[in-house]
This record gives C-alpha cells, structure tokens and sequence, in this order.
C-alpha cells in the first residue's frame, strides 16, 4: 500500500504520528507484516487498509519512544494491545491515520485517546445530535462562536477521544450519555462525567485539546 509518513507535536511533549495512504493500492499481501495479521483475514478491503495505516502510524509512534520491534495487536474488545510500559492510541478516517504513544504508570491513571473526524454537513448534524448531546449541551453549542455542525463534530471527536482514554481502565464500553460538555473554546473542550466509569468518580472532569484544519479536525486527551 502506498503512504506517506509525517508527525508533528500536538503540543509540547505530544508527538503525532500521521499516515497518508492510499487504499486503492492495498493488497491483503501487506498485512503480513502484522503479527496478527490473521485476525483481519475476513474484514472487508477497506477495514484492512485503514487499520494497515493505523498500525503503521502506531509503529512509528513506539520508535519513537525506543521500542524497535512491537507492533500493537487486538485485545478482547479491538482495543489496541501496547507493549508493557506504554500506551497509546489510534484514529482514522478516510485516507488518514494518526497515532499518538506515552510511558504508561502502574500506579497512575495514566491514559491518552486522539480521534480524527471530518467535520459533518449540517443536515447530518441536525438529524444525528440527540445521539451525541442532551439539551443543556445543545444550548452550550448554540452559544459559542461555533456553526453548530463544526461544534457538533468538535464534541462527539471529544468524547471519542475521551471513550479512548478512559476504556483501559473501565474496562467496557460506555456511550456519549456517560460525559457532557461543560466548556468549548477555539483551543481545548471540557467534559464531565455524568456517573461513575471504574474508577473514575461522577463530576471527575476531562480536558481535551483540539486543533483544526479546513475540514478536518483533531481531538486529544492525555491523562498524566
């Protein structure tokens, strides 16, 4: 498959490692150079490319740290499977994929989720938004300087991001009901926990950071 590879720092210490690729020249031959790369035998082509790139990206972020030789598997619930003593995270949408990598604490929290969305059109965004927000939140979104689909896009990026974060120590899936918008600005998103999530309290609070590109937008949590 061809791609390119880029990575640019999100912000001071945070490293992104980012795949442009191509998947109309994927062939199933190039997921040999996955350990697991059995388990993707009866995904469809697509799926096969975009988590192609997802790997590749993730494999670059792990150099980066100085491990040479690993490459995330598939855990019990698809999650990503990171060497011991690191963490990290992968997104893609379309011909993108980013991954972003940390030294993992036994004794902390520690966690990080990025997620990479286009922003949706606007009749998307007025047909879905009761799956993503409650109605506090959708007077927040009318209430900042944001179009409501690029706000709408922002917040469900932000609590993908913070699904990502938190799942390693939750252990199971929860839905967008479980945070809620407290804040949005032109740099970072709030979010707070509607009810308890493992070990995490309700009220617990969450800081993601945000950056964007004409259509595109990125999300990023790190819990330090």
């Amino acid at each position: 498959m061809q791609y390119q590879l880029s990575h640019f720092d999100f912000r001071p210490g945070v490293r992104v490692f980012r795949v442009d690729f191509d998947a109309s020249t994927f062939h199933p031959d190039d997921l040999l150079c996955l350990p697991h790369h059995r388990h993707l035998s009866h995904a469809v082509i697509k799926r096969q490319a975009e988590h192609l790139a997802g790997r590749i990206a993730a494999r670059e972020a792990l150099r980066f740290h100085g491990i040479t030789e690993d490459v995330p598997g598939i855990g019990l619930h698809r999650e990503p499977c990171w060497p011991p003593g690191f963490t990290g995270s992968i997104t893609h949408s379309r011909n993108v994929a980013l991954a972003t990598v940390m030294a993992d604490n036994p004794i902390s929290r520690v966690g990080t989720g990025i997620d990479f969305e286009e922003i949706m059109p606007l009749a998307v965004a007025h047909d879905i938004y009761e799956g993503i927000i409650d109605s506090a939140e959708k007077e927040l979104l009318a209430a900042s300087s944001l179009p409501f689909n690029y706000a709408l896009t922002l917040v469900f990026s932000a609590k993908e991001s913070l699904f990502k974060a938190l799942f390693r120590h939750v252990g199971r899936y929860f839905d967008f009901s479980a945070a809620s918008i407290s804040k949005i600005d032109d740099r970072q998103v709030f979010l707070t926990l509607n009810h308890s999530l493992g070990p995490f309290r309700k009220d617990n609070k969450f800081k993601v950071i945000w950056k964007s590109h004409a259509a595109q937008l990125i999300t990023l949590i790190r819990l330090e």
